[in-house]
């Protein structure tokens, strides 16, 4: 299978690249992970090609069932005829059903590293059922939902999950998996984190850069909003030290805390802030290299990495459908329907001289919607039921 790469993601690739010419270690650790794909691109992973095989010989992931086109109705009656697709239907969902179930527990073993339990017959994040990730010891270090919008699979990895993760495989070659073979374009979360045991960058470093506006985004956008979150015991000693910047649901959210005092360490002479950034919906290609893509969030995080940051970015927002239209007619109907039936009765139904009327000629611009023919077939759909 060929891949090719976008500039970002090759930038990406690159300054990993000068790192490890270097024998540079990464500087950031990813502590959480979320993602998810359609079932139906679990077929992919059978032609996804791996170091000792080929898509031939490869024996990790099963084969894509063959759906037998046999089907025969001659001689049955329209009551055997519903009976028998039915039939047809439950043998064809049961095949498809073992095949992705078997294909999402090599992936996990062999992808992932980690294990998948049974069906726990629940939900999870409104997926119809879910199963846990486990350890090869047994411990639970994430969940897996599956039958979500569109036949979904939902991948949420912890922090302890994450350690599992990068002693098995690494980001890098997460990518190719998550990216190249089930073409997973954004993240659901993502968090990367820099710890820091030399006190400078602590909780007290983080306000005094948000007032300098060290926590702007780099390709600009409104500031985020800060809050320190410390609560203290009857001594006057910290009990959390722990400062916020941005909302909880936004895109980018920043938590700056005492490690070691989260942990419950008592080593006086231990230092130990986390400086972790949660990010939503952002970009696969982070994965390539996440101390340039957490260098390139913002003033604040470049400064605690030695490489130069590259920008990436979180899903852009849904364009307007062209369905929209439909609303906008919906709504002239409704407030100016009448006025407009008397001015076509004065001008006797002539549309053109109407719209002439009442349409300024600074809206005029000769230039068609260019709508696709699929959704002008939607719109007329809608209009008539309005």
């Amino acid at each position: 299978m060929n891949y090719s790469y976008t500039d970002r993601a090759t930038q990406l690739i690159n300054n990993r690249l000068e790192r490890f010419k270097k024998h540079e270690q990464n500087q950031t650790i990813i502590d959480h992970l979320s993602f998810s794909f359609g079932l139906s691109d679990l077929r992919h992973c059978k032609r996804a090609g791996f170091i000792g095989s080929t898509v031939d010989t490869q024996t990790l992931f099963p084969d894509v069932p063959t759906i037998s086109d046999d089907f025969d109705t001659e001689g049955l009656t329209p009551d055997e005829v519903l009976t028998a697709i039915e039939i047809q239907k439950q043998r064809v969902n049961s095949k498809m059903s073992d095949f992705y179930i078997n294909t999402l527990r090599v992936f996990s073993r062999y992808v992932l590293g980690l294990e998948l339990s049974t069906p726990r017959d629940k939900g999870f994040h409104g997926y119809n059922n879910s199963m846990n990730l486990v350890t090869q010891e047994g411990t639970k270090v994430g969940f897996v939902g599956i039958g979500g919008q569109r036949d979904t699979v939902y991948f949420q990895i912890s922090g302890e999950g994450c350690k599992h993760l990068w002693s098995h495989t690494t980001p890098f070659i997460l990518h190719h998996w998550l990216s190249k073979v089930l073409t997973i374009s954004f993240l659901s979360r993502i968090d990367i984190a820099r710890d820091c045991y030399d006190n400078v960058f602590n909780c007290i470093n983080a306000e005094k850069d948000f007032f300098q506006k060290a926590f702007a985004r780099k390709k600009g956008g409104p500031n985020p909003t800060m809050a320190p979150r410390h609560s203290f015991n009857i001594h006057g000693e910290f009990d959390v030290e722990m400062t916020t910047v941005g909302k909880r649901t936004s895109p980018v959210y920043w938590r700056i805390y005492d490690k070691k005092l989260e942990q419950g360490i008592e080593e006086e002479s231990l230092i130990w802030y986390r400086n972790e950034v949660e990010l939503k919906k952002w970009t696969v290609d982070c994965l390539l290299d996440p101390d340039s893509a957490f260098a390139g969030i913002c003033d604040f995080s470049q400064q605690m990495i030695n490489s130069k940051g590259v920008h990436t970015s979180t899903s852009p927002k849904a364009s307007t459908a062209a369905t929209d239209l439909a609303s906008r007619v919906k709504w002239v109907r409704r407030m100016c329907g009448k006025a407009l039936a008397d001015i076509l009765e004065i001008t006797e139904g002539d549309i053109k001289t109407v719209l002439g009327l009442i349409v300024p000629d600074k809206y005029i611009t000769g230039k068609s919607l260019d709508i696709p023919n699929i959704y002008k077939n939607i719109l007329t759909e809608q209009l008539r039921s309005y």
